[in-house]
């Protein structure tokens, strides 16, 4: 069975924008890049830090720890390039922002 939970609305995470959100025990990164939403593991696979305490800037993400860079819009590491975040699928019904956490995108 398919579980979408809301993660928010669109007003309340504006475009360039992200945050963690708490599923149960699962903490979920949510960032709006152009108006599109994804939604990752809120944990850096470095060590584990929060990836929504770093910063966003247009479509990458930075872990305040250590530096470590992911492009959001696919999840690919930048710096370094040979590691992945774990993307849930994310859809946008009217304003609400519905992330399913049982469901890992590739």
């Amino acid at each position: 069975m398919v579980e979408w939970l809301c993660a928010g609305t669109l007003d309340e995470l504006w475009d360039g924008e992200m945050r963690s959100v708490r599923f149960d025990t699962v903490d979920v990164v949510i960032c709006n890049v152009g108006g599109h939403v994804f939604a990752y593991d809120d944990r850096c696979p470095h060590l584990g830090n929060s990836l929504a305490d770093g910063r966003l800037e247009g479509a990458q993400l930075t872990c305040a720890a250590h530096e470590w860079t992911f492009d959001v819009c696919e999840g690919r590491g930048i710096n370094p390039a040979d590691v992945c975040l774990r993307r849930y699928a994310v859809r946008v019904v009217d304003d609400a922002i519905l992330v399913n956490v049982r469901s890992t995108v590739r």
